[in-house]
């Protein structure tokens, strides 16, 4: 017996050593990768030198790591892959280098463009800025998107490819509708909702947009186009008239077409555009945007010094809003919860920068977030600064800040709260599958995908919905110093451009971080100081190890690039869906509602 029982235990602690062995040498492999990807050689950054960046990465207000960057770090080293771009750290190099003797001026290459309208305005402020140094700003491309070129119409050249184009067209919103496919396959979606703007459940309801929607959508697209085409306009020496006959009719479609038309300065192959910048413009030499963040010189009026003691904390919301923990790209209770509790905690953090980049989401996390802010700014100054997106939820958590800023081309407001339910009774039971249930009350039982909410149920869903939104609108209200008639006369879900939002005060200033980052420094009366960035997320190496060890979450991002935006959205509204009973109150702009830009 006694042999028995060392065999059967040197065969389990085999076992177990053949399972744990290979995680291990596993770890040990992807940690070998990471150090060296954080062991680069010091950057050098030679005289006579143009600055290269390359805007078709994915922009985000805070750049979060991607923890299976380790497996494409080789793939990203060799330019198949672009690293995401952190939008703070951008307009900070774009600043330093004004100042940089070695840099000569930036050269604009690739195609397309990664971030949203209000990243896009903030990084054209900060070429314009740069371009009052007397350095040159020229671009290159094949093909040049309509974001693309409004921003580096910015610059002092442009170059087109000679078999090129360059598609500025104005705008255009689209919207998604799943009606038809709901009574083809006996899908029911039951709405609740309050607000006549509120399009969020509309593609579930009808098959083309409500006249409320297509006003609210004209209207936007109007404002938002004018700060646009205003901006290529200035830049290029064109009329108003210029400007709509070249959108109107599409005339960079033709590189000779851009070319007679002004878009560009001359079409040249690419050969020829570096020896163009080499040649007549003095920059000998190249730096990648990479290398420079690594190499960030001081600024020009003396050596780097200590940090200042004083703090501004910058938190940065951005993404959905979540219940629960959710992912580094969505706004979590719990991580906007750790990130205020630290701001507030710290005795050198003097005021907070709210900075907001979301479509909304859960009400009731929006409403948590709501009391952290009104928490916090008892003691410390709130400036909100809005980006792409600051609307429904987004707005929420950004109403009760001490000052607002948005960007001219930020989509916000949509004061409005919506729920919906779906099921598939009808489609479960023409394949012969019922359902059938025994309850204490006669609203005990919740929906599922097989069985619709009861009218009982209905109700009260109801006014879980109208008493949100008029919570929504008391928030706004003592935020704003507005009455509640008042606000509710803008609100109803209605979603407006930065520039609308400042005429009927939902917004404070059109401006963007640095001015928000300003405003807080005069606010908590702060000549100096220095930033700190939350919520801290954890390394690429640790999010990996959480994967690996159960709860292996979507990435929104790789399904998007993987299936399309189109169908990206389906997917995203069928798995939200899936959720709803966890989440069945919403503060959300429409689902399926895409800018094109």
């Amino acid at each position: 017996m006694g042999q028995f029982f060392k065999m059967f235990f040197a065969a389990l602690l085999a076992g177990i050593v053949l399972m744990v062995l290979p995680f291990m040498v596993f770890i040990g492999f992807v940690s070998a990768i990471s150090s060296s990807m954080n062991s680069e050689p010091p950057v050098v950054v030679k005289q006579s030198s143009a600055l290269v960046i390359d805007l078709s990465a994915p922009i985000m207000d805070k750049a979060v790591e991607d923890p299976m960057a380790i497996f494409t770090s080789f793939s990203a080293m060799a330019g198949d892959i672009a690293k995401p771009i952190s939008l703070r750290e951008l307009t900070e190099a774009i600043a330093r280098a004004k100042d940089d003797d070695k840099i000569e001026g930036i050269v604009f290459e690739g195609e397309g463009f990664g971030g949203g309208l209000a990243q896009l305005e903030a990084i054209r402020k900060a070429v314009l800025d740069f371009k009052e140094s007397g350095k040159f700003v020229v671009s290159y491309a094949n093909l040049y998107g309509q974001g693309d070129y409004a921003l580096k119409s910015a610059g002092t050249h442009l170059f087109l490819n000679p078999n090129g184009m360059i598609d500025v067209k104005g705008l255009s919103m689209t919207n998604m509708f799943y009606k038809g496919f709901e009574d083809k396959y006996g899908v029911e979606v039951q709405v609740f909702r309050v607000g006549k703007f509120k399009s969020a459940v509309e593609p579930f309801l009808a098959d083309k947009m409500s006249e409320a929607n297509r006003l609210q959508s004209r209207e936007l697209i109007t404002t938002v186009w004018d700060t646009l085409s205003s901006a290529m306009a200035a830049s290029r020496g064109w009329t108003g008239e210029q400007m709509d006959y070249i959108a109107a009719n599409r005339v960079g479609y033709s590189a000779s077409g851009a070319l007679e038309n002004g878009m560009v300065d001359s079409l040249m192959y690419e050969n020829q555009f570096r020896d163009f910048v080499k040649d007549s413009l003095g920059a000998e030499n190249r730096v990648k945007y990479s290398d420079y963040v690594r190499y960030m010189p001081a600024p020009k009026d003396g050596k780097k010094s200590p940090a200042p003691k004083d703090r501004i904390a910058v938190i940065y919301a951005q993404g959905e809003i979540v219940y629960g923990k959710g992912q580094a790209s969505q706004i979590s209770e719990k991580a906007m919860r750790k990130a205020f509790d630290k701001a507030a905690k710290s005795d050198r953090v003097k005021a907070v920068v709210l900075r907001v980049n979301s479509p909304g989401g859960a009400a009731l996390t929006a409403d948590n977030i709501w009391k952290m802010v009104e928490d916090i700014k008892k003691d410390k100054p709130v400036v909100v600064s809005m980006g792409n997106y600051a609307a429904s939820g987004g707005y929420y958590i950004s109403c009760n800040a001490d000052y607002i800023f948005a960007e001219p081309t930020t989509l916000t407001g949509s004061i409005g709260v919506f729920g919906y339910v779906p099921n598939i009774k009808k489609l479960a039971a023409g394949h012969g599958i019922t359902t059938d249930a025994v309850s204490t009350y006669p609203n005990s039982a919740d929906p599922t995908f097989f069985t619709p909410v009861s009218d009982g149920l209905g109700r009260i869903i109801q006014k879980s919905v109208e008493e949100t939104y008029a919570q929504f609108l008391s928030r706004v209200a003592d935020g704003r110093g507005m009455s509640v008639a008042a606000v509710d006369s803008i609100a109803q879900g209605r979603v407006w451009s930065g520039v609308s939002a400042l005429k009927i005060g939902l917004v404070d200033e059109l401006g963007g971080m640095d001015d928000a980052l300003e405003k807080a420094a005069e606010l908590a009366g702060l000549e100096d100081y220095s930033v700190d960035e939350y919520p801290k997320f954890p390394s690429s190496m640790d999010q990996l190890l959480e994967m690996f060890g159960g709860g292996q979450k979507t990435d929104d991002a790789r399904v998007r690039a993987l299936v399309g935006d189109d169908m990206f959205q389906m997917y995203k509204a069928a798995r939200d869906a899936s959720q709803v009973k966890e989440a069945r109150v919403m503060a959300r702009v429409p689902y399926g509602m895409r800018l094109e830009f």
